[in-house]
């Protein structure tokens, strides 16, 4: 009967064990999901800011390219 005990015991240790390294691995994961995002969204930022700066550009060159003509 104490040897049953024992290894429910044991068992128990194992399964929080188990338990513990699936939390940390679910916060890991977590973690890196948002880094991801966070990359994501600044390299939207980043290709916005950069068509918005190409479409101010090509609005001077064209303004440039009118008032040489007349």
């Amino acid at each position: 009967m104490e040897n049953l005990q024992k290894e429910i015991n044991q068992y128990k240790k194992t399964a929080s064990r188990a338990v513990k390294i699936a939390l940390i691995s679910c916060a890991i994961t977590i973690i890196f999901a948002f880094l991801s995002l966070w990359i994501l969204l600044n390299q939207i930022t980043a290709t916005a800011n950069l068509t918005k700066n190409i479409r101010n550009l090509e609005q001077k060159i064209l303004e440039i390219s009118n008032s040489k003509m007349e």
